[in-house]
């Protein structure tokens, strides 16, 4: 029996939910279950996946040739399609998508009309890289995300149904306290409890553990850096917690001393999993060390060496399509993230390709006055949603020595950070909220933001050592 069917049949015990929500998703997502249940009838068959990608990938450009005027001049200019008809063999010679293109060619990139049932919505990038874009998804786009991510969550070893554990965070949750009708209905359906780990005092630690400990999730769903935090807590004090069958991390790339501090805390395996907002759940790990296998019934990854072309076995840039979002093609898209894929076959028996090593973008945990861990997406979640006026190009967040913020802002051409006082010092009130009212926060226009060695220029900068705890 392959690792796959017996990871399917271990778990003996009756989880009468999920019927309940295989049936509710048949009537108001059955583009999820189908999707779900297709990835199941193809997962230990690399030629069927082969097939799936394929032909999706020839709808996709077909699409975007005939719905979007961007699309339209590059595909033909580069020959992918032709009077309507693809050649697939020319994908890897369609130019790169950068998020400089969205933001300047919005309108061109996004589609005329969709097919028959796709609804579009607007969506926006976290902005991780200091250049938040705009960008349209649809509702099949959606569903088949949430697939992707149920079928991954399958692989840790939860399945629909099963109780599972968001630590995650947003500003909503923070200052209103509430997460929406829309999402408590949502986590009611798939048996998931939300936790906000943004901001982490004391207190909302132990109220996290104490959660834990009481609801016993089957699977903990969690920001890498917000976990990191509560596992140093929980290894520093002794304290006894309920062990998942794994912890999911998400939101930056999963260094070895994180997996290891996270792993001794709860007892559980750590897995990686790999998406973002424009892509989605992209790519997973099934357990660790054996890399994360890419979602490539519904995207298509490439590693882009420096002579522009893809690469296998080596270590290159990311460039990602997702198969499934006609609103706003997003084809060869730069991502901004490093990674190296591989032809091995993972042990586990699955056959999707794997992308062995991922060294994505490092962002750096501040610590406020108090000592408390505050991780500094959220400082990067606080600019992307209050400066939606269009009025920087890109930002860069420094905590310095004395704990003081320092904003570097490359502003629009012909805009003044002065305008938008009103703007800025609600920025500083929502950072002082976190960071202390005594936390000195200054915006400063410059001209540009350097790269580092890497190519990327850092976005979150912690100069300030961490407290030492007695």
């Amino acid at each position: 029996m392959s690792a796959v069917l017996f990871h399917q049949h271990a778990n003996s015990h009756w989880n009468w939910r999920g019927p309940l929500i295989r049936g509710a998703l048949r009537v108001l997502h059955p583009e999820t279950l189908r999707e779900l249940d297709l990835i199941r009838s193809i997962e230990l068959s690399p030629e069927k996946i082969r097939a799936v990608q394929r032909e999706r990938l020839e709808a996709l450009l077909r699409h975007a040739w005939t719905e979007t005027d961007y699309y339209r001049e590059v595909l033909e200019e580069c020959g992918a399609v032709r009077n309507g008809r693809v050649n697939l063999d020319r994908f890897t010679e369609i130019p790169f998508l950068t998020k400089k293109i969205m933001r300047e060619q919005p309108e061109r990139l996004r589609a005329r009309s969709l097919p028959q049932g796709r609804r579009a919505f607007a969506n926006r990038s976290g902005g991780s890289t200091g250049q938040p874009v705009d960008f349209w998804q649809d509702n099949v786009y959606w569903d088949v995300t949430i697939a992707t991510r149920s079928y991954q969550f399958s692989m840790a070893g939860k399945e629909l149904g099963e109780r599972e554990m968001k630590v995650w965070g947003s500003e909503r949750d923070l200052f209103a306290g509430t997460i929406g009708l829309k999402a408590k209905v949502e986590n009611f359906v798939y048996n998931r409890r939300f936790e906000q780990c943004f901001h982490l005092p004391e207190q909302q630690i132990l109220e996290i553990i104490d959660h834990i400990n009481g609801w016993k999730p089957k699977l903990l769903w969690c920001y890498r850096d917000g976990s990191y935090a509560i596992a140093k807590y929980i290894n520093e004090r002794g304290i006894r917690i309920h062990s998942p069958a794994a912890v999911v991390l998400g939101g930056a790339t999963i260094y070895p001393f994180m997996r290891e501090e996270i792993g001794k805390a709860f007892g559980a395996t750590v897995i990686s999993a790999y998406g973002s907002r424009e892509v989605g759940a992209a790519a997973s790990e099934c357990g660790p060390d054996r890399g994360h296998h890419v979602a490539a019934q519904a995207h298509v990854i490439e590693a882009i060496g420096e002579d522009e072309r893809p690469v296998m076995e080596r270590e290159g840039e990311l460039a990602i399509t997702p198969l499934m979002n006609f609103a706003m093609p997003l084809i060869r898209y730069r991502i901004g993230d490093r990674g190296r894929l591989t032809d091995r076959a993972c042990p586990c028996g699955r056959g999707f390709p794997l992308l062995d090593a991922l060294s994505g973008r490092v962002m750096e945990a501040m610590t406020n006055s108090k000592g408390e861990h505050v991780d500094g997406g959220f400082v990067i979640y606080v600019l992307t949603y209050m400066a939606e006026g269009g009025y920087m190009s890109k930002f860069q967040i420094v905590q310095e020595e004395d704990g003081s913020i320092t904003i570097n802002v490359v502003p629009e051409p012909g805009v003044t950070l002065a305008e938008h006082r009103t703007d800025l010092n609600l920025i500083t009130d929502k950072i002082q909220f976190v960071m202390g009212k005594d936390c000195a926060v200054r915006f400063c226009a410059v001209p540009d933001i350097p790269s580092a060695a890497s190519g990327k220029y850092p976005y979150v900068i912690c100069r300030k050592p961490p407290l030492q705890r007695s």
